[in-house]
């Protein structure tokens, strides 16, 4: 092709590729570009982490659940909760009873790496602080890691699997309906 003939084409092989990359149907390296999340993504999952402890610290079981997706499962060294309606019954029920002072719970979020879309981890950091003032004690009373999977549901992100590490490095207790449900942390999602 010569003269006007070809520049027509150029503008024209120009405009589809523009458009192509426009419409995300562009391949080469920014075809296969992984997810890395949008800032309404990164607000929603530290908003996601403040709600949590925050439904810890004033024992709203139901609204810690929440925070779960319905058959979310939180695995801890000595226990496993899986499914809403057992989480619902954990904060206010510590498996070791009968403690004088409030706890306050605070967990920071570390580096979110996005999977795709839909699925996030999560490694973060736990501290539970003991009430001070006025006779007691207080300070840290315990701490420890947090490994999370995170799934959109319904346009919100949730948590779908927690799992907790102590400094002690106690191993979990078998969580069998989680192995039979898939969840493995390494394999996932």
């Amino acid at each position: 092709m010569q003269g006007p003939d070809w520049r027509i084409a150029r503008v024209t092989l120009a405009a589809a590729a523009a458009l192509a990359l426009f419409a995300g149907c562009a391949t080469g390296p920014s075809a296969t570009t992984a997810y890395r999340g949008t800032p309404a993504d990164f607000m929603q999952i530290s908003q996601l982490f403040a709600k949590y402890s925050y439904d810890i610290n004033i024992d709203d079981g139901d609204a810690w659940a929440a925070n779960f997706t319905p058959d979310g499962v939180f695995q801890d060294p000595s226990w496993c909760a899986i499914g809403r309606r057992a989480l619902s019954d954990i904060p206010g029920h510590h498996p070791d009873p009968g403690r004088e002072l409030q706890h306050f719970h605070f967990s920071v979020p570390g580096v979110i790496t996005y999977v795709d879309r839909n699925h996030a981890t999560v490694h973060s950091t736990v501290w539970l602080m003991g009430e001070t003032g006025a006779d007691k004690k207080g300070g840290v009373t315990l701490t420890g890691t947090y490994d999370d999977k995170l799934t959109r549901v319904a346009g919100q992100w949730k948590f779908a699997y927690r799992f907790v590490q102590r400094p002690n490095k106690t191993p979990p207790v078998p969580c069998a309906p989680q192995a039979a449900n898939g969840f493995k942390f390494s394999e996932w999602p």
